[in-house]
């Protein structure tokens, strides 16, 4: 076969199909009747909301799937759009990936062998390996979605571009991966290996995700909320890219074999960062889930508040010329606790602002509320507000352009952030 070079190869892979043999076909024949059927069963089951409580109930027991359930979709809420588009694309791929990877070989073996892709016998690595590396690339796959996920979480502009930018890379970069790498790993490749070749050509192998995630990406912006347009949309990108993946491969096979796999340096210094990554970031998300399961409770709590004991604590006149002024505002609070949970919130800060601009820091004092318990307490929220920020005049009365975060320490050195207006 006439080698082509990897970037001219990435993007005429979609031919490829043409030269499929009448045995490959069929394979390619079982392997979209398979994929079709495993995405319209998840189709299916999101459409009856039983995936996510499934999920969740095999995870945690019954008194954490509120909190797991509250931290899910605050992750989903925070994030751009096509973030949360792309992690259910990644998603789908993923799962397609562990269910039928013996038909997507089946059908690369074909292919491979028909059109005499590549001039060298095979060689697979041994089951227990090729089990290691698919071990490997999954906690690669965790490690990159959750960093994503954490960097889209908090508010910002930079953060917001980042996170999208990177969903997108790791969604064209998972279809590379996935798709070229059979007909390398038949010839002795170890993802270490595969990654390198892969990431000397990033134009090229961005490229061929770019094509074949396409069909999704378009049916996702057309039919946002039809889930079974996008994973059909889907099926057909899966499909296609079995086969030019291993066309595309088969074109690295020399350089590929030039290749020398990572020192064991190298090696242990990536695995050290995926790791911690994963260590990182999971520990962030089980503190936050482990907070949320106690702090939670606050959303249930019932709240009577005596309006007639609101008050305003005015600052000295002389502060009006210092950079904050400091003024307090107090009511009485009587609160129900009808859960079976102790609720405190501790160490918090309040952010008010407008037009995206904050205005007022403050904080809510420590408060606790025992188990079925009633208590009547003096809140107090001591304001400090911007001198600039009282030229406003009238336009801060306007409730539609202001926001209103509230940071909850969950952890040492660490705040979750609650929405309380947007």
């Amino acid at each position: 076969m006439m080698r082509r070079s990897p970037l001219v190869a990435a993007f005429v892979s979609p031919l490829a199909i043409a030269r499929l043999s009448a045995r490959a076909w069929l394979r390619l024949a079982a392997y979209v009747v398979a994929a079709s059927a495993v995405l319209g069963a998840v189709a299916w089951a999101a459409g009856r909301g039983r995936i996510r409580e499934l999920a969740l109930a095999y995870v945690f027991p019954d008194s954490w799937r509120g909190a797991a359930r509250f931290v899910i979709d605050r992750f989903f809420e925070a994030q751009q759009r096509a973030v949360s588009d792309n992690v259910v694309l990644s998603g789908s791929l993923a799962l397609v990936t562990v269910l039928l990877f013996w038909l997507k070989e089946a059908l690369s073996v074909q292919f491979e062998r028909d059109a005499r892709l590549v001039p060298a016998p095979m060689r697979e690595l041994p089951l227990s390996v090729q089990a290691w590396e698919e071990i490997k690339l999954f906690a690669l796959f965790v490690a990159v979605q959750l960093a994503v996920f954490w960097i889209g979480y908090h508010p910002g502009r930079a953060r917001d571009i980042a996170s999208v930018a990177l969903s997108y890379a790791w969604l064209f970069f998972m279809f590379a991966v996935d798709f070229t790498s059979p007909v390398l790993q038949r010839h002795g490749g170890h993802y270490s290996r595969i990654l390198k070749v892969l990431a000397r050509h990033p134009v090229a192998t961005l490229g061929f995700g770019a094509l074949f995630a396409a069909p999704s990406l378009v049916a996702s912006r057309l039919w946002p909320h039809d889930l079974w347009m996008i994973f059909g949309a889907n099926v057909i990108g899966i499909a296609w890219a079995a086969v030019a993946g291993t066309w595309f491969g088969a074109h690295l096979y020399d350089e590929f074999e030039r290749t020398a796999r990572a020192g064991i340096a190298v090696r242990a210094l990536a695995w050290a960062m995926v790791v911690g990554a994963l260590a990182f970031n999971g520990y962030r998300t089980g503190a936050l889930v482990l907070s949320v399961h106690h702090k939670s409770q606050l959303l249930k709590l019932d709240y009577d508040v005596a309006l007639s004991s609101f008050g305003i604590d005015l600052p000295p006149l002389r502060s009006v010329l210092s950079r904050e002024v400091e003024m307090g505002v107090h009511l009485d609070v009587r609160i129900h606790n009808p859960t079976p949970f102790d609720v405190a919130i501790e160490r918090n800060r309040l952010v008010l602002a407008h037009d995206g601009a904050p205005v007022a820091t403050g904080r809510l004092a420590p408060m606790s509320v025992p188990a079925g318990a009633t208590v009547e307490q003096r809140v107090a929220l001591s304001v400090a507000i911007a001198p600039g920020a009282l030229r406003r005049g009238w336009a801060l009365a306007d409730v539609d352009r202001w926001s209103a975060t509230l940071y909850v320490e969950v952890a040492p050195g660490f705040e979750f952030p609650i929405y309380l207006i947007e």
